[in-house]
């Protein structure tokens, strides 16, 4: 019986072993590769970095090679791999004829004059095809806010003259919309009012208009901004832009005449001139913008980027350089549950200046810190982040809990820096074009009575 039982573990390691030792042998690897047909040195290279590997993983290489070449035109190319049992691998390419870009159309809205909507898209009219160009197109005109997508663009060829026409199905949205905000803080027992006018793609030409007045007891400012696309059919845009701002220490204005154009992958890049209270101002400005939707996004990030340059202040330094940056990325946690960060950070250099009082960066209100009134601070440093922890039920209701903590440098009679943490709620209810919105925002260390609260009403048209 023992000589038995030994015999058979005997023979059932040798079953595993030679088990082994076939399954290792039958692991084919590339040993070479060989081509038939025309190809380049660009094809040689990228398959050469098979060789030795699985005969089995050459699947990505070949979308990747098909892929380089549908973004360079040539959407009919072809590509046929077979490898043997003695690991050679043969390959076949075609790479067919070379494609161009037609006039792009929309084939779901006639709201947007065609020629604007040609330029919107970003795809160069008589350009190489590129796939990943159309998809970059399709972002650019989503985070536009001017459209909702109700289907993937489709392509349309005219062999005769190899072009490729792209038909999308963008339908205009109500982007334009007229806002109303009022809020009142207990602590400090003040009244302050909010109207915004936002006038997009005007009459379909992509022109835009936008109009901000603010008023409380002891202040108030307008702003505007004009935006003229395409200008003399090129990509660039002309934007006009000013403020008058007049609280009860000071009065600030200012007029700036820029450029603007996209410069690929959602960036959007500015310069302006400006003249303002007995100084001149040069501003450079860099946007990036991948919201997946411009009314509650759920994802998508925004980046502000501002460089001012401002001489000839008689009051004040000869001249000094002002920096802003502002940060907002979305997360979406889990169903309706999302996560929103934000940053912001300014400053004045040289730090040791002398700066006039309406040359300081004003903070306070919904857009800096919510448990102040809008203006309620000056300083010539600041910081501040935001964690806020969102519910979204669709287009439908969005409600939040934030926390703000920041840091801004005291202007005089005080010196050194201060700390703010606000804290708070926010709902925001919405009816078809409708919305209804309040917050209450509360400081560090205050009364749980003594807050803000904000109340909002806006429409869509």
């Amino acid at each position: 019986m023992k000589h038995w039982i030994q015999n058979t573990l005997f023979c059932v390691f040798v079953a595993i072993a030679f088990g082994f030792s076939l399954s290792f042998a039958s692991v084919c690897r590339i040993e070479r590769i060989e081509w038939v047909g025309d190809h380049s040195e660009f094809d040689e290279i990228s398959m050469n970095v098979l060789v030795g590997a699985p005969c089995d993983s050459w699947h990505d290489v070949k979308r990747k090679i098909l892929r380089y070449y549908e973004d360079h035109g040539f959407l009919g190319a072809k590509m046929q791999v077979d490898v043997d049992s003695a690991g050679v691998m043969r390959c076949k390419f075609e790479r067919g004829n070379g494609w161009v870009w037609a006039e792009p159309e929309n084939l779901d809205s006639g709201t947007t004059d065609s020629d604007v909507f040609r330029k919107l898209t970003g795809l160069e009219v008589g350009g190489d095809v590129s796939l990943s160009d159309l998809e970059s197109s399709e972002r650019m005109l989503s985070c536009l806010g001017y459209y909702e997508m109700t289907s993937k663009v489709r392509l349309f060829r005219d062999p005769v003259r190899n072009r490729v026409i792209p038909a999308y199905s963008m339908r205009a949205v109500p982007i334009s919309a007229a806002e109303g905000f009022l809020s009142y803080s207990s602590d400090d027992n003040v009244w302050e009012g909010k109207i915004n006018l936002v006038l997009y793609n005007i009459l379909g030409t992509g022109r835009d208009l936008l109009l901000e007045g603010y008023s409380q007891e002891s202040s108030r400012r307008i702003e505007g901004l004009y935006r003229e696309r395409f200008i003399f059919g090129s990509l660039w845009n002309v934007v006009v832009r000013g403020f008058f701002e007049d609280d009860s220490l000071s009065r600030n204005s200012r007029f700036e005449l820029g450029v603007s154009r996209n410069i690929g992958f959602n960036f959007e890049l500015s310069v302006f001139l400006g003249i303002g209270n007995d100084e001149k101002s040069s501003t450079f400005e860099l946007s990036y913008v991948s919201f997946d939707r411009r009314v509650l996004p759920r994802s998508g990030t925004l980046l502000e980027v501002s460089l001012s340059w401002l001489m000839d202040r008689p009051d004040s330094l000869d001249s000094f350089l002002r920096l802003e940056t502002s940060f907002v990325h979305y997360v979406p946690l889990w169903k309706n549950f999302i996560v929103r960060y934000s940053a912001a950070a300014g400053a004045m250099l040289p730090s040791g200046g002398s700066f006039a009082r309406d040359d300081l960066f004003a903070l306070g209100g919904i857009n800096s810190f919510k448990g102040m009134m809008y203006g309620f601070m000056r300083t010539r440093a600041y910081g501040f982040s935001q964690a806020a922890f969102l519910w979204q039920d669709g287009y439908d209701l969005s409600i939040e809990l934030f926390y703000q903590p920041g840091l801004y440098r005291r202007i005089a009679p005080f010196h050194g820096w201060a700390s703010e943490h606000d804290y708070g709620i926010g709902f925001t209810q919405y009816r078809k074009s409708w919305s209804f919105s309040i917050y209450y925002a509360l400081r560090n260390g205050g009364d749980y009575l003594d807050g803000v609260l904000g109340f909002g009403v806006k429409t869509l048209f």
